[in-house]
């Protein structure tokens, strides 16, 4: 306790009042670590959104809706989709960069906007490694090249054939400009030693329609749009961009058994929270996405979807982006991906 002062007795008054707001509980310093916590035990006591830098019909729409879902289950609130496709990915990761930062607004945090555009675009509205903190890694997913069905080609090779017969003839359409298609398939042109027009769509889903109605001729797009078109007949799946193949498709090889060896383009997401959310509710965030996805019914659904489900700590995902924030820088160069 400091000295009291005595010569005045309002001084003495005075200082002995503010002493003891200072050390109840609740108030002064110790108060504010307090009421921090306070709000942390309390959270999460009213609906979460979640905001999906995607549209209807992807990859990302599907993984989120089975996260969120099961999310509200384990966290006793309702854990709400709010779609906002557009420039890649950027449109809603800027958007969730932007929001207060208390745990009521979380994100999909993934590879397109956090670890392409970065090295894309001149300016960007949001710095990807500072304004976003990790939560966890949530899932790793495969690419899938596809072409429509009246397209004279049955493997990679005979793609690549027609490709060099036919410079910038043929249409490879992609989720966005700087989206993981438009990496997927810039990687395999740039590889193959081809050219082909691209055509940029704000969605996956609007851009795999695009090829299942023969406006564009292929995608190398998330497997989760194209799936149920593969599936169908509606569309002819040729090669995964990833290091194994996709369960969904266990007769269709990698890229690299394919004909381009070293060839990698895989999807990755997690959940991202605004810089300057407490530590507290990372750490619930965290708990309950992770428990979320280590349910036996998710697993399954993911993996039959494409995806593999990865949870981790907030420290790994950190980790996770910057590998592959520098790694796309690398790619970036070489293939001359730039907008301006």
């Amino acid at each position: 306790m400091p000295k009291i002062p005595h010569k005045n007795k309002y001084l003495r008054y005075i200082f002995w009042v503010m002493a003891i707001v200072w050390a109840a509980p609740g108030t002064g310093a110790q108060g504010a670590a307090v009421s921090a916590d306070d709000g942390a035990r309390d959270y999460p006591n009213r609906p979460i959104r979640f905001i999906l830098p995607g549209g209807p019909g992807s990859s990302a729409d599907v993984f989120s809706r089975i996260l969120t879902a099961k999310m509200s289950d384990v966290m006793g609130q309702q854990v709400v989709v709010d779609s906002r496709p557009g420039a890649g990915g950027m449109l809603g990761t800027d958007i969730a960069a932007k929001a207060t930062p208390d745990g009521y607004t979380i994100a999909r945090g993934n590879l397109p906007g956090l670890a392409i555009a970065p090295h894309v675009y001149k300016k960007m509205p949001y710095d990807a490694l500072k304004d976003l903190l990790p939560v966890t890694l949530t899932d790793v997913s495969h690419n899938l090249l596809v072409v429509h069905p009246t397209l004279p080609v049955n493997t990679m090779k005979d793609l690549i054939a027609l490709l060099k017969s036919k410079p910038d003839q043929l249409i490879m359409a992609s989720p966005g400009v700087a989206s993981g298609g438009h990496l997927a398939g810039l990687l395999f042109t740039t590889m193959a030693g081809v050219r082909s027009l691209h055509v940029p769509y704000k969605a996956a889903g609007p851009s795999v329609v695009s090829v299942v109605s023969n406006e564009s001729q292929w995608t190398f797009t998330s497997i989760g749009a194209p799936l149920p078109h593969v599936r169908a007949g509606r569309l002819r799946a040729l090669a995964v961009g990833s290091e194994k193949r996709a369960i969904p498709f266990p007769d269709v090889p990698t890229a690299s058994e394919a004909g381009l060896p070293g060839y990698y383009a895989a999807g990755w997401a997690g959940v991202v929270v605004p810089r300057g959310t407490p530590p507290a509710i990372i750490a619930k965030l965290n708990a309950a996405t992770v428990k979320a996805l280590n349910a036996p019914d998710l697993k399954e659904q993911f993996l039959t979807q494409g995806a593999e489900p990865l949870p981790g700590t907030p420290e790994e995902f950190a980790r996770f982006i910057k590998a592959d924030y520098d790694r796309i820088a690398k790619l970036a160069r070489v293939a001359g991906l730039k907008v301006d």
